[in-house]
C-alpha cells in the first residue's frame, strides 16, 4: 500500500516540477487536463462499469454509506465555516473541498495497493459521488454567493450535470452492462488503452497545477479543509460503513475516496460559477501533499477494523 501510494505521489511531485522547471509550455499543461477528463478517464470507467458484477448485495448499504458519510462532510462544512465566519464564496469552496474526491488518484493508489476488486468497487463509488457532488457543488456556490437567481440555478445544476463525461461515460457503461449488450472487441480494447493512459497524464496534470504561494492569507478554511479530509469525511465514510455491515474491501476503498484530496475540477467550478477560486486553488494542493498521510492512515485503519 506504501509502494502504490509513494508511487502515484511521486508522479505528482513530477508533474509540480516540470511546471515548475518549465519543462513543457503552459499550453500544454493547460490542453493536458481537457484531454485526459473529455477523453482519457471517461474510457476506463466506461471500461470499468460495463464489465464489473451489478448484482452484488453489498451495493444498497455501499451506496447508503456514500449518502450519509456526504451529509455529514456537507453539514460539518456549513457549520465550520459558519462558526469561523467565512463569506459565502469561500464557504463555497469549503464545501467542495470537503465533499468532492479526486478520483484518479483514489484509482490510481487502489489499483497499486490491493487490486482490480478495489477499482470496480471504486467506480460504483465514482458513480454515486459524482452526481451528489456536482448538484451540490454547483448549489453551494450559486446559493452561498447569492447568484442563483441571476444565472438560473435549476439550469445551472442540469448544464453542469448533463456535461459530466464522467457520469455519462459511467451510465452508458452500466447500461451495456444491465442490458447485457455485447461490446465489440475492438471498442472494449480502444476503452482500456485510453484508461491506461488516463492515470500517468493525469497525475501530471495534478501535479502541475498544484499552487502554494498564498497559504498565510487563508490559514482558517484551509484549516477547515484540512480536517475534512483528515478526519470528518472518512471517519463519517468507514464508521457509517461499519455499521452497515460492509465488508474489508467496502471500507478500504470508502476510506480511500473519504481521504482523497479535491478535484482539480473543483477550480474550475469556482472560476465559471463564481465561487472564491484562489482559495479552491489553494484547498487542492493542501489536501494533495496531506494525501501522503491521510490516504494511508484511513486504508490501514478500514481494513484493521475487521482483522484484515
Amino acid at each position: 500500500m506504501l509502494t502504490a501510494i509513494a508511487a502515484t505521489l511521486a508522479i505528482v511531485a513530477l508533474g509540480y516540477f516540470l511546471k515548475q522547471r518549465n519543462f513543457l509550455p503552459d499550453s500544454v499543461w493547460q490542453a493536458m487536463s481537457p484531454l485526459c477528463y473529455w477523453v482519457l478517464f471517461p474510457g476506463l470507467l466506461f471500461d470499468l462499469m460495463s464489465k464489473m458484477e451489478l448484482n452484488a448485495t453489498f451495493i444498497g448499504p455501499f451506496t447508503a454509506a456514500i449518502v450519509a458519510g456526504s451529509a455529514v462532510a456537507i453539514l460539518y462544512a456549513l457549520v465550520a465555516g459558519r462558526f469561523a465566519g467565512l463569506g459565502g464564496a469561500s464557504l463555497s469552496s469549503l464545501v467542495q473541498g470537503s465533499l468532492r474526491h479526486n478520483g484518479f488518484l483514489v484509482l490510481s493508489i487502489l489499483q497499486g495497493a490491493v487490486g482490480v476488486a478495489a477499482v470496480q468497487v471504486a467506480a460504483i463509488a465514482i458513480a454515486f459521488l459524482v452526481p451528489i457532488s456536482n448538484i451540490v457543488s454547483v448549489l453551494a456556490i450559486l446559493i452561498l454567493t447569492g447568484s442563483g437567481e441571476r444565472r438560473g440555478m435549476k439550469r445551472a445544476v442540469l448544464s453542469e450535470i448533463a456535461r459530466n463525461p464522467l457520469l455519462a461515460a459511467m451510465l452508458v457503461g452500466v447500461g451495456v452492462n444491465w442490458l447485457e449488450l455485447p461490446v465489440p472487441a475492438f471498442i472494449s480494447q480502444a476503452a482500456a488503452l485510453l484508461g491506461e493512459g488516463a492515470l500517468p497524464l493525469l497525475l501530471l496534470s495534478i501535479g502541475a497545477s498544484l499552487k502554494f504561494s498564498a497559504f498565510r492569507g487563508h490559514a482558517v478554511p484551509l484549516g477547515l479543509a484540512f480536517m475534512a479530509k483528515m478526519l470528518v469525511f472518512p471517519a463519517a465514510l468507514v464508521g457509517t460503513g461499519y455499521w452497515l455491515g460492509l465488508d474489508t474491501l467496502a471500507l478500504v476503498v470508502l476510506a480511500a475516496v473519504g481521504a482523497a484530496p479535491t478535484a482539480n475540477s473543483t477550480y474550475t467550478l469556482a472560476v465559471e460559477l463564481g465561487g472564491d477560486a484562489p482559495l479552491m486553488a489553494e484547498i487542492v494542493s493542501l489536501q494533495t501533499v496531506c494525501a501522503a498521510v491521510s490516504m494511508p492512515l484511513w486504508i490501514w485503519l478500514a481494513g484493521r477494523l475487521l482483522g484484515g
